[in-house]
């Protein structure tokens, strides 16, 4: 049997739609629009001091790492369009965000296009939700 005791925290009222989830939403608008702007200053406080980002090609960043990496502009995101997008709670100040996503990455002046299928997890620190750990792959190719 499987247990299902952290999805009661996502649980809302029937016809209810949980408030923190267009928080979380509205936190995720605003990290995807400071990386594609390189703007770091705008994307710090988004950010987890204990971020893990792990990217799809096995590199992992830290906060510092991943913060330097959008204010080298050597690794650009010049799109990040969500396809989808959704929302547990694993507790009341734990969120799981996992979807699909469009990104134009551009690397040294090489430009790629990729799908990922992503989980982030966000944490409710000091009243605002931070952006605390992201793992990402492409999708297994269809026949």
């Amino acid at each position: 049997m499987i247990t299902t005791w952290w999805l009661s925290a996502a649980i809302a009222a029937p016809g209810e739609a949980d408030p923190r989830v267009a928080l979380i939403l509205k936190a995720d608008d605003a990290r995807i629009a400071a990386m594609t702007a390189a703007d770091p200053e705008a994307l710090e406080p988004l950010l987890s001091p204990d971020l893990r980002y792990s990217h799809s090609n096995g590199t992992v960043d830290t906060k510092d790492s991943f913060l330097e990496l959008i204010r080298g502009k050597a690794t650009r995101y010049v799109a990040y369009r969500p396809v989808e997008r959704g929302v547990r709670f694993a507790s009341p100040d734990i969120a799981l965000e996992h979807g699909r996503a469009e990104v134009i990455l551009e690397k040294n002046g090489v430009r790629t296009e990729a799908t990922f299928l992503f989980l982030a997890v966000w944490r409710l620190e000091e009243g605002s939700w931070r952006f605390l750990e992201w793992q990402s792959a492409r999708p297994p190719a269809t026949p």
